[in-house]
């Protein structure tokens, strides 16, 4: 610091620069002026995307285990690897705090959980809807959450 600083400045206002660097480096690393002043705006994306790979997993869980007894062939193993592969390559994506890919899924996941609730209202529904809904409800708050800066 000292060397970009020209000889002839006057001691006092050396003096006030460095005082005032201090007071700077001091509130860059305080907690309360980061986590009440200015919300991390990746942080929204980490949740959203831990939430997505969590939540979509529990909805993965159930699916299976809601669907009637079936044989384990190679046509289900590969749709069961594309399923966590795409999962993967969205959660990586949202971890990469790509605003369009949370909006996008943010609407999918909305219609979906539209089209979820009405059928559970309808009263003809999967018997697995009752805990899908909350799974996709909750995906869709932190999808909308990342994508349009809700709170």
């Amino acid at each position: 610091m000292e060397a970009n600083i020209p000889k002839n400045v006057p001691q006092p206002l050396l003096q006030c620069t460095r005082i005032i660097e201090k007071l700077e480096n001091i509130s860059k690393n305080s907690i309360t002026s980061n986590s009440k002043q200015t919300p991390n705006p990746l942080r929204r994306f980490k949740h959203a995307g831990y939430g997505f790979l969590l939540l979509n997993l529990i909805y993965l869980a159930l699916a299976i285990f809601f669907i009637p007894p079936f044989n384990i062939s190679l046509t289900t193993i590969l749709s069961l690897l594309a399923f966590v592969l795409l999962l993967g390559v969205c959660t990586y994506y949202l971890f990469q705090a790509k605003k369009l890919l949370a909006q996008f899924l943010a609407v999918i996941y909305g219609a979906r959980s539209v089209f979820a609730a009405y059928s559970f209202f309808a009263g003809d529904t999967f018997p697995a809807v009752p805990y899908f809904l909350p799974c996709l409800l909750i995906t869709f708050y932190l999808l909308v959450r990342a994508g349009w800066n809700w709170p």
